[in-house]
């Protein structure tokens, strides 16, 4: 027990420290592109400015006169006059902007103004080449060495940075998402995968648990009937030889069906399960499987009715997995109900289908194990009593079965209002 709740404190230790790590992964990674959107801004502004300084100052070497006049960081002579852009020629520098942004990568649909500092008076303007709401992208750069209140200013606004960014990151951005699309679903991958073994370690156990406390009882009962039948005071008495008879029997017969359902689900998970499906009246085929199953192993207090409304009933099943579907049914209504079993079964034809209902008043399944109910080796929790005897292999027979011949089932279950399978199969025309 200590050993168990150590593995299950172990896996659980696993999985949340996985977790985390791959939380941190994540945000690591989205840290860093986000360092790497802003690097590309900041290299996106850093460009203009480079651009925005060589294009005026090859403007100022084509149109001042004094070759000396451009400085390194200045546009002209450091002098207060900057008449040589207040009378720009427009065509001139926006061929030269054009040229140089193209040099540097950047969008060359752009508006331009060359704006007074103190007043904020546009002395020229070219705009109208973007919209509105587009013009997110904002530059400024000093048409003046010095700072005075005659200096001017050209201001230039782009559409928008996010093409520049992305044209600069797409190739990074596609592998990071992608390596981090592989790594969560790897994670995921594998935390369900040990979910699932755990799970699928737990039945196993419950399984054999089951299979061990279903064999030992009546193997047990074999053992002392046979020692009380080796008794020199039994041989000579008919009533006792009869009575542990009888006993040695039933509970031959008993672990014969037990082997017998384990061997029909072994037989239904092969790939080559053999159906022999024949056109059957299934009114008659439900009430002959019913009365085999009662000979055999219905409660005798059992009260199974029948309420046949289906006018059509010919189907195409094999007859004898049909009853051991049937018997399946029977039994699991009769082991889950309390008292006297009362089971009601019903037909009726629906849009071309007949429907059957197999209907108890049993204590009910609860909505989480109906989820469950259908998968091999499942049984409705009931912690370490063994009462309900059973492998929990025989809904999961009549599912594969039913839905090998063509048909559905499902379940309606309530605690305590009983259950319903009901059962679809086309009609035969």
């Amino acid at each position: 027990m200590i050993r168990l709740l150590s593995k299950k404190i172990s896996i659980r230790l696993l999985i949340i420290l996985s977790a985390l790590s791959l939380i941190g992964l994540v945000t690591t990674q989205i840290f860093w592109i986000n360092n790497a959107i802003n690097l590309a801004n900041q290299q996106f502004d850093n460009r203009v400015s480079i651009a925005l300084q060589g294009a005026l100052d090859e403007y100022v070497q084509l149109f001042q006169d004094n070759e000396d006049a451009t400085k390194s960081g200045c546009l002209g002579s450091c002098s207060l006059n900057d008449s040589i852009f207040i009378n720009l020629i427009p065509t001139a520098i926006d061929s030269l902007l054009k040229v140089h942004f193209a040099y540097h990568g950047l969008d060359t649909v752009f508006e331009f103004s060359i704006v007074k500092c103190d007043t904020e008076e546009k002395l020229f303007k070219k705009d109208g080449l973007l919209l509105n709401k587009t013009k997110t992208s904002h530059h400024r750069i000093s048409l003046s060495c010095l700072q005075h209140k005659d200096s001017h200013h050209m201001e230039v606004v782009f559409g928008s940075r996010k093409k520049f960014v992305l044209s600069e990151m797409m190739l990074w951005l596609i592998a990071s998402i992608i390596f981090l699309f592989i790594v969560i679903w790897s994670f995921t991958f594998i935390v369900m995968t040990i979910i699932k073994q755990k799970k699928i370690s737990e039945i196993r156990n419950d399984f054999i648990n089951n299979m061990t406390h279903e064999f030992k009882t009546p193997i047990a009962n074999i053992s002392l009937a046979s020692e009380v039948l080796m008794r020199p005071d039994t041989k000579s008495d008919s009533n006792k030889i009869d009575q542990y008879a009888k006993i040695i029997h039933q509970e031959n017969i008993r672990m014969g069906n037990q082997v017998e359902r384990v061997i029909q689900v072994a037989a239904g998970d092969g790939d080559e399960m053999t159906l022999h499906p024949e056109i059957v009246d299934i009114h008659d085929l439900i009430t002959e499987a019913v009365q085999h199953v009662c000979l055999k192993e219905c409660d005798t207090d059992a009260n199974v009715e029948y309420k046949f409304e289906a006018e059509r009933h010919l189907i195409w099943v094999d007859p004898m997995h049909f009853t051991n579907v049937v018997h399946n049914l029977i039994d699991n209504a009769q082991k889950y109900s309390k008292g006297s079993p009362r089971i009601l079964i019903t037909t009726k034809n629906l849009n071309g289908n007949i429907r059957i209902d197999f209907i108890d008043e049993g204590i009910g399944i609860s909505a989480d194990s109906q989820k469950h109910i259908f998968e091999k080796f499942y049984r409705v929790p009931t912690g370490n009593v063994h009462n309900v005897k059973g492998f929990g292999l025989g809904l999961h027979y009549v599912k594969t079965i039913i839905e090998d011949q063509g048909g559905k089932i499902e379940l309606k279950s309530e605690i305590g209002h009983g259950s319903c399978f009901t059962l679809v199969f086309p009609i035969k025309s």
